[in-house]
């Protein structure tokens, strides 16, 4: 297939096309005439990037595979400088590079001084810098420093529309094989070392320990060393339902339906889409006390935060009060997811599009 040689073209690095959070925030822009495309490989993403016939606005989602993907950690330097003449290159020849932040850096990165030249290097170059919340300068500057003049807030937006209405609670615990009796306590997404499941498992047990009725939902593929938190969990003193590989989209609305609250049992965290899938199904969640969290969203009756300093104690203390059973919980959560819609964002990131093509 050739190359659209239109300034309207979108190249995203990665190219990953079926994530849902990017097709919402491209939609919009799709209307206009904006033509995303994208790689996944590192490289056809330098050809596109050091091809002067190639045109159009270069967006970097997730800059991550750039390190990650390294042997070692010469080859994650050796790509990073490569990655970065290119970006370079495709500027020279008139393309605007967008950068969207969604975390300060790779999790569990193998490579944290090179992957924070890289992230230190992108805030340089890019044209402009996409945050999710307005904290984010705040919560890199330790790290590296994002000039102010480049930063446009595009804050994530609910899944409404994405995966399909609510079942009943009882339907949805019915397919998953549990009953109405137990609180459901979902852990949704991929299974890794930095989210906490160890933590998740003690709080687990300590709420057992005090009579807390809890059927452990987890649901999501592991990633890294997580067995051994995932066998403590299991011993835990609750009854566990497991799904681990990926949740199929038509499946993605009993889980939620099913689960009396969502644990994001992170002990750093910057932006979730889990957060707003949960808040799209009305489903109250318990975030980890970053301030950062606590300042955007310590008013919202759907959101507990546990401490950090002492997590389990803490998160188990939350799950034995039933305070997410409440309907003003889950009604503040519906609330949220309306009033972050997808049209709202898609409209913001395909003006942001047509002023950085504008400008070249």
């Amino acid at each position: 297939m050739p190359f659209a040689p239109s300034d309207r073209r979108v190249f995203n690095y990665p190219g990953w096309r079926d994530n849902a959070y990017v097709q919402l925030l491209q939609a919009v822009a799709i209307e206009r005439g904006f033509e995303p495309t994208g790689h996944t490989t590192f490289t056809e993403t330098l050809v596109e990037l050091t091809s002067p016939e190639r045109r159009g606005v270069v967006h970097i989602q997730w800059p991550s595979p750039v390190t990650e993907d390294a042997d070692d950690a010469v080859d994650a330097r050796r790509r990073v400088d490569l990655f970065l003449d290119a970006l370079r290159s495709a500027q020279r020849w008139g393309r605007p590079i967008l950068w969207t932040i969604h975390n300060v850096l790779p999790h569990d990165t193998r490579f944290p001084r090179t992957a924070i030249l890289l992230h230190s290097e992108l805030a340089q170059i890019a044209d402009a810098v996409h945050v999710l919340t307005a904290h984010t300068v705040e919560a890199a500057r330790d790290t590296y420093e994002i000039p102010a003049d480049k930063v446009i807030e595009i804050p994530h937006s609910s899944y409404a529309g994405v995966y399909g209405s609510p079942v009943s609670r009882t339907a949805a615990r019915t397919e998953l094989g549990f009953g109405d009796e137990k609180t459901g306590v979902l852990f949704f997404g991929w299974i890794r070392p930095y989210k906490g499941i160890g933590d998740l498992a003690d709080a687990v047990t300590l709420a057992s320990d005090h009579g807390a009725d809890l059927e452990v939902m987890l649901a999501g593929r592991p990633l890294g060393a997580v067995q051994h938190d995932l066998a403590r969990i299991d011993g835990a003193g609750a009854t566990v339902t497991r799904h681990l590989r990926r949740v199929l989209d038509v499946d993605v609305p009993v889980w939620f339906s099913a689960a009396d609250v969502l644990v994001l049992p992170y002990r750093e965290m910057l932006n979730s889409g889990t957060m707003y899938l949960a808040a799209t199904y009305g489903l109250p969640i318990i975030l980890p006390d970053a301030p950062h969290l606590v300042d955007a969203l310590g008013g919202e009756e759907w959101i507990r935060f546990f401490d950090r300093d002492d997590p389990a104690a803490s998160m188990a203390a939350l799950l034995e009060d039933p305070w997410f059973r409440s309907d003003a919980a889950r009604g503040a959560a519906r609330a949220f997811a309306d009033a972050h819609t997808p049209r709202a964002m898609g409209e913001a990131y395909a003006d942001l599009l047509e002023r950085l093509v504008d400008a070249r």
